[in-house]
């Protein structure tokens, strides 16, 4: 068994400066949590939900196993501009943990870029969830629909932040 096969959740975090611009959590059980796309500079609101689409294990499939044994963190010098985090963290039901933190400047070289791929394959994962959980709460809502028959309409489906 691979260590892989372990872990069954991943934290992937982004902070530059003093805000976090990307913060994404998927599970194995379907549990997917997202807030922001990278940009330190626009305020996005952290949904979470639930997927039958298998976010975590099409994330897992993009890391190679070899890249546990280098977990740890990692400083790249010199930092030239905003200090930034980066946090990819996996666990498992046993204990099992993996992970990496690399602490840069936003002008610099940055983070290894078997890393950077990590983020950015988590990202490319969760968009279509996200965009479509985003979409959801930027619709409009619309007032109560009478019927011509004066039925009332049915009543309307909860709100993703009502369902947990």
């Amino acid at each position: 068994m691979s260590y892989k096969d372990k872990l069954d959740n991943c934290l992937i975090s982004l902070d530059v400066g003093e805000k976090n611009a990307l913060f994404i959590v998927l599970m194995k059980d379907g549990t997917i949590c997202r807030r922001g796309n990278g940009n330190p500079d626009k305020e996005f609101e952290l949904l979470k939900g639930h997927s039958d689409l298998e976010h975590y294990q099409a994330f897992m499939m993009t890391v190679s196993e070899e890249l546990f044994q280098f977990s740890g963190v990692f400083d790249q010098t010199p930092m030239i501009g905003r200090p930034c985090k980066m946090m990819i963290v996996f666990s498992g039901p046993d204990g099992e943990e993996a992970g990496f933190k690399c602490n840069y400047g936003e002008d610099s070289q940055g983070p290894p870029r078997e890393i950077v791929e990590m983020l950015i394959n988590a990202v490319k994962i969760a968009d279509p969830w996200y965009m479509s959980e985003r979409e959801k709460l930027i619709k409009p809502e619309t007032g109560p629909q009478i019927s011509p028959a004066g039925n009332t309409p049915p009543a309307p489906a909860k709100k993703w932040w009502q369902r947990f």
